[in-house]
């Protein structure tokens, strides 16, 4: 999940703003109350009072549609085996387009160390709403980072982090909102963090009829992806950065909307697992 940028323009009455919950789902109930100790009562209103003020500073859809709330990690199969690799000394996380850091915070309510774990996206309002979505200001050691990802090691930030080497990237919602040039360009950046054995895990939009489709700047369009072409997209990568990949996913209709603005008829969730060979 990633911020917006100054010429989107994703207003209420085009479909991207939801009308106020009156209940959230149980996972991210059970990590407001459980991790924040947010009273059961309060839990409602105090999702809807962060959700007014993340749409007011960056108004993307995955925050007018409330998907914030949808702990995309969670849902992986390899998230068990994920809690454990993050458990061991020296690891690390990166979460790529982090928004309010809710993934982040579900490793650290499974008990993954909070040092481990880095959160990074192009927008300094949502990571700092983060704090007052979970209340844990002092008493998280994660770090947020600001950092534009096509910017790469031009960036002291990102600098920091090739020299690190991560072993885990969750990059959800991330890809599927540029064309097809840029999400190379984006993959070949994020490939420079991972270790050798390193994993890249998330979920986004795909297809099953691959290719462009409109996107939320007018007259622009993004790329979605079935297997088989994000497969070939990690191949050009692994050529371009002199490393090797394994691509797996699947692609099915968890949390497919055909109605919704941002998705069509051909749409489905495409969940990948991504493995750095060599």
């Amino acid at each position: 999940m990633a911020a917006t940028h100054e010429t989107s323009f994703p207003e209420r009455n085009q479909g991207w703003f939801k009308e106020q919950l009156t209940e959230v789902n149980q996972p991210i109930r059970r990590l407001l109350e459980g991790y924040s100790n947010i009273p059961t009562s309060e839990v409602v209103s105090h999702v809807n009072n962060i959700r007014e003020q993340g749409f007011a500073a960056n108004p993307y859809p995955c925050i007018g549609l409330y998907r914030f709330t949808l702990l995309t990690l969670l849902d992986h199969p390899l998230y068990g085996t994920i809690v454990q690799r993050l458990k061991q000394a020296d690891t690390s996380y990166l979460d790529v387009g982090c928004c309010f850091g809710q993934d982040l915070r579900q490793l650290v309510f499974d008990g993954v160390p909070s040092q481990h774990l880095t959160g990074l996206d192009v927008a300094q309002p949502l990571m700092e709403l983060g704090y007052e979505l979970f209340l844990d200001r002092h008493l998280l050691h994660s770090e947020f980072l600001v950092a534009d990802v096509f910017l790469g090691s031009t960036q002291t930030a990102w600098k920091r982090l090739e020299e690190r080497g991560i072993d885990v990237v969750h990059c959800s919602a991330f890809f599927h909102l540029f064309p097809l040039e840029q999400q190379i360009a984006a993959a070949r950046q994020i490939a420079r963090l991972l270790k050798k054995g390193g994993i890249i895990v998330g979920r986004q939009i795909g297809s099953c009829k691959p290719g462009d489709v409109p996107a939320i700047q007018e007259k622009s369009y993004s790329y979605r992806h079935d297997v088989s072409t994000f497969d070939d997209m990690w191949r050009i990568v692994g050529e371009e950065t002199q490393t090797k990949w394994r691509v797996e996913g699947t692609l099915d209709m968890v949390g497919i909307n055909p109605d919704s603005p941002v998705e069509n008829e051909d749409s489905r969730r495409l969940l990948f697992t991504i493995t750095r060979l060599q």
